[in-house]
């Protein structure tokens, strides 16, 4: 049997859209591209090398290439018996860093439930980070899961499907 037909096993890729954080960080580099391209023309006329504005496109384009990704990416996540990964990809599904950011063990898990009640709750306030990988936090499917490790409680927010709230209640006996 193959691990992606076991029954402990399940992974989801699904888009993060812009809202709040990110929203302002695409706007700020859309902005820092024109002030780029602005400043670049005015070193050109200054220095009277105005042939050399020629290559602001490409250099442009290398800009946007190499810093886009940072605000541009999918969210994905695998559990495999117990253990789980989440991530991000760029949008050709190659990752962005080759660790994922997020490991932990289902029976480390303390709470999970979804977002909109989570939020509410004591445990979700004494986290010491919580790391949003949801599409939307707005999304009815945002799970809020708070997982124990070496130096105290920390959340994750993702996206959830049936098999993946059936497999944390398995592996996690204390759920």
């Amino acid at each position: 049997m193959d691990d992606f037909d076991s029954p402990g096993y399940t992974e989801f890729f699904y888009e993060k859209r812009a809202e709040g954080k990110l929203r302002v960080m695409k706007s700020l580099l859309v902005f820092g591209y024109i002030l780029f391209v602005l400043a670049f023309f005015l070193v050109c006329y200054a220095t009277r090398f105005i042939p050399i504005f020629a290559i602001c496109p490409l250099l442009t384009w290398i800009l946007v290439y190499f810093t886009w990704r940072i605000v541009s990416y999918d969210v994905y996540y695998t559990f495999d018996r117990g253990h789980m990964e989440i991530g991000k990809l760029k949008k050709r599904k190659k990752a962005v860093m080759r660790t994922p950011y997020v490991k932990l063990e289902a029976k480390s898990a303390v709470l999970v439930m979804p977002y909109e009640r989570a939020v509410e709750t004591d445990e979700y306030r004494s986290v010491r980070r919580v790391r949003d990988f949801s599409s939307t936090l707005s999304s009815a499917a945002s799970i809020v899961i708070i997982y124990t490790d070496e130096q105290g409680n920390e959340a994750v927010v993702l996206e959830s499907t049936p098999k993946l709230l059936k497999l944390l209640k398995e592996y996690s006996p204390g759920l």
